[in-house]
């Protein structure tokens, strides 16, 4: 996929109350000073998000910590207008202390962080930079999910995770995994004044997205974790809470999706192959056909090969009556329209930055992405493979969320070179990111497989879960 490189290394904030006072969990009020507070949109927005952030922390931390009380910022809080930094090549007067900007300037354009240096959190508040677009495309959601992320950094440094050297990726993760526990008690009803449904998570999961790393040229250039790393972890947050986030299990030996590319020609073509190689029955489908086969050999079963199809609907096995791609057990093929397989092609929203102007940005959708509609397939695979090796319906919720975890499985197996020649089929660097893109955004359309009652982050679970665990899992 063409991903234009965001400025920023980290891209999620920590936003907060200003010129008045918020009720936390009935234990009183804290008032917040804002250096530079704007009283816009996306402050007003932010300000709701973060009171809902600090009422959590403040009931958890004694729950981490041995009973101690969540210890209060040391530093500042800043809110700047990236555009006015870039125009004066200066930060603003009431931001002239703040440590993180006095060492960089430039971090803070299309950007927020903690800052260690002083305890201080500073962010560019700009309405056309990266954290005010993302809360309109996206929704208050996204904005409590990356003050949460943010939020964990500050509970690293009272807790002094990062008193050893750790890798800023274990670092990143840590704190997505602690906006996933702060998720969970939204969607509990457990955090005061902020009740997260559902589809408001799903809506912010596709916005964090777009905080993802861009492909790295170099190992140094790893810093938060590919789409895929993120979510995975921000999940784990939300299965097992912050005590788990902030345990040593959570940091023993993880492992990230997150790569450079491995060959020139896959950088020029931005990790993707043309549609039409895509459905080439001698490429992704015949790599398909060979894992499944395999897999069954080890059982001791037989796998017959799947064939696709172009038709404008399955001829049967969908689960509802728009469906233009699915599984169909009666005839073992994978039908799809040629419409739905562009759409799913040409799926991919990316972040695009306009250095020529203050460096705004802009979401930039439909750019393509071939694991995106790969994704499909593999699902569609995975519901071949409930059919004939296991004799189940296709055509249930129960079915969907194993045929995603039987997908995860075969991802697993492809997402890394095999130079003994065991699967020539070896995804790019990009490739996972699209495919959790689709789990979330693709896989529930009625043109598809339909939500079958799952939701996206469901399904990205699901998707995890293979790919972590493998076949014997689903």
């Amino acid at each position: 996929m063409a991903r234009r490189r965001v400025l920023a290394a980290l891209l999620t904030a920590v936003l907060v109350l200003a010129g008045c006072t918020t009720q936390v969990d009935g234990t009183g009020t804290i008032g917040l000073a804002v250096e530079g507070d704007s009283h816009s949109a996306f402050d007003t927005q932010a300000k709701a998000a973060l009171s809902a952030v600090l009422s959590y922390w403040n009931a958890t931390y004694p729950k981490i910590d041995n009973g101690h009380r969540l210890p209060p910022l040391r530093g500042k809080l800043y809110s700047i207008d990236g555009v006015a930094v870039v125009r004066n090549e200066a930060a603003p007067p009431i931001a002239s202390t703040e440590k993180c900007l006095q060492e960089r300037l430039g971090f803070i354009i299309d950007n927020a962080a903690y800052c260690e240096l002083d305890d201080s959190i500073v962010w560019d508040r700009a309405p056309h930079h990266l954290l005010a677009v993302l809360a309109r495309a996206y929704g208050p959601a996204v904005t409590a999910l990356v003050f949460a992320h943010e939020f964990g950094h500050a509970v690293q440094q009272r807790l002094h995770v990062n008193s050893v050297p750790r890798r800023t990726i274990d670092l990143e993760s840590q704190a997505d995994c602690a906006a996933g526990a702060f998720a969970a008690a939204a969607l509990r009803g457990q955090v005061p004044n902020f009740h997260l449904t559902p589809a408001e998570l799903d809506r912010a999961l596709e916005g964090y997205l777009q905080i993802r790393d861009s492909t790295p040229d170099s190992p140094t250039d790893i810093s938060h974790g590919d789409g895929f790393d993120r979510l995975n972890a921000l999940q784990e947050g939300i299965e097992t809470g912050a005590s788990f986030c902030f345990s040593p299990t959570f940091l023993a030996d993880r492992s990230y999706t997150e790569r450079g590319y491995v060959s020139d020609q896959d950088y020029l073509d931005n990790g993707n192959q043309p549609l039409a190689e895509v459905l080439n029955p001698k490429g992704l489908i015949s790599d398909l056909n060979r894992f499944w086969t395999s897999a069954a050999s080890d059982q001791g079963k037989h796998f017959a090969a799947v064939k696709i199809k172009q038709a404008p609907h399955p001829a049967c096995g969908s689960a509802g009556p728009a469906s233009e791609l699915g599984y169909c057990p009666t005839d073992n093929t994978v039908y799809y329209s040629a419409s739905f397989a562009h759409r799913a092609y040409y799926s991919i929203t990316a972040p695009e930055v306009d250095h020529a102007h203050y460096y705004d940005v802009t979401l930039v959708h439909h750019q393509p992405g071939d694991f995106a509609l790969g994704m499909l397939f593999a699902i569609a695979w995975g519901m071949a493979v409930l059919h004939q090796l296991r004799g189940t319906a296709t055509g249930t919720t129960s079915a969907l969320m194993s045929a995603i975890c039987l997908a995860g499985a075969y991802a697993d197996n492809i997402n890394r070179p095999d130079y003994g020649n065991g699967h020539p089929y070896v995804l790019s660097p990009p490739d996972m990111d699209e495919a959790t893109s689709a789990v979330l955004g693709l896989v529930g359309l009625d043109r598809a497989f339909g939500a079958r009652g799952t939701t996206g982050l469901q399904r990205v679970q699901g998707f995890v879960r293979g790919y972590s665990l493998g076949r014997t899992a689903c």
